[in-house]
């Protein structure tokens, strides 16, 4: 018979990933989402929309209460989710980064103190707890003196595999994806444009939403960047492995990166990559990626220059994207979520 798991979805590629590979081991899932529906094996509830203040997930957190009586474990995506289902005896926790209330931005610290406080109310509970990298794990036990029950690595769907590496050129197209908030560290990169831009024949593609973004525009106008730096807008989820293709060096800032997706389907594409020497990015990379001293503008500049314009440094690093990104699974990852299920739910 299959297991009967209750579970909330987490961004596309993860809850397409995780759950179409769990579907495959006899897991059935029922997933309780607030928006959409996702291209999952599973049966799927869409929460309506609840007017409450401050609170749009009101909704699917009554639904989840309500179905978790029918499913012998509840897997959800934040502590937030984790509480508001009651099933403690049945439940399992995804964290996705330590929750610090002080990394982020005034106008979402409310929501992160609010996540620390669940988590940790959890923690004592004794709900497991995953992280995602064993850099999360460190921060969650540093910050919090919360211990996790386990790391648990996140896979690479095939759309974004290639068994070719990438060919040196003498034009590039560095890509960067990822939030413009100070979290995710984007003026260090631009920053290190600013050293580059008379070096090395090169645009930078920055792809993201967040909060900077009209000071990232101010200071690319006040430092005359515009002919270096191109924005580029959301696109379909399918359409994401163009945006790879098309670049020519992938580069990551944040040195507190829980994990760094994009680093790692950056890495499948054979994309070299250019991380910091710290946070999960580093993690992900490993030996693979090119590594600048975080938060050091004028060390990044130097790693991507050295990119550039090596051939044989750049093709090595491409092939070793290519080889750590297979370390990668979703299927390793369902594998290791339904030997915890048959624990919680046993």
């Amino acid at each position: 018979m299959d297991l009967k798991v209750l579970a909330t979805p987490h961004v596309e590629h993860y809850t397409l990933g995780l759950y179409n590979s769990l579907s495959h081991l006899n897991v059935e899932i029922s997933l309780v989402t607030l928006q959409r529906k996702y291209a999952v094996a599973a049966h799927q509830y869409v929460a309506p929309r609840v007017p409450v203040p401050r609170n749009r997930t009101f909704a699917q957190h009554a639904l989840l209460m309500l179905l978790a009586q029918f499913h012998e474990v509840v897997h959800v995506n934040s502590s937030s989710e984790g509480l508001a289902t009651r099933s403690y005896d049945k439940l399992l926790v995804t964290q996705h980064g330590c929750p610090d209330p002080s990394a982020v931005e005034e106008s979402v610290q409310w929501l992160y103190e609010k996540e620390k406080k669940n988590l940790l109310r959890l923690y004592e509970i004794g709900v497991p707890i995953i992280t995602i990298s064993y850099f999360s794990a460190k921060e969650i036990r540093e910050k919090l003196g919360a211990k996790v029950s386990g790391v648990i690595y996140h896979g690479l769907l095939d759309i974004f595999r290639s068994e070719k590496h990438r060919k040196f050129k003498h034009q590039h197209a560095i890509l960067w994806v990822s939030r413009f908030t100070h979290f995710k560290e984007p003026f260090v990169l631009l920053k290190a444009i600013r050293e580059l831009r008379e070096k090395n024949n090169f645009i930078l593609i920055m792809r993201g939403e967040g909060p900077l973004k009209d000071s990232i525009r101010k200071y690319i106008r006040t430092y005359g960047l515009e002919k270096s730096i191109i924005f580029q807008e959301r696109v379909p989820f399918e359409r994401l492995p163009l945006v790879y293709r098309k670049a020519t060096v992938y580069v990551h800032t944040c040195s507190r990166e829980p994990f760094g997706l994009s680093v790692l389907e950056a890495m499948g594409s054979g994309l070299p990559v250019v991380v910091p020497n710290s946070g999960g990015a580093a993690e992900v990379a490993a030996d693979a990626g090119l590594k600048f001293r975080a938060r050091d503008a004028e060390d990044l500049a130097d790693k991507l220059l050295a990119v550039m314009r090596d051939p044989e440094l750049y093709e090595r690093l491409s092939m070793k994207s290519i080889e750590r990104a297979k370390a990668f699974s979703w299927e390793k990852a369902a594998e290791r979520y339904l030997q915890l299920y048959k624990k919680v739910g046993g």
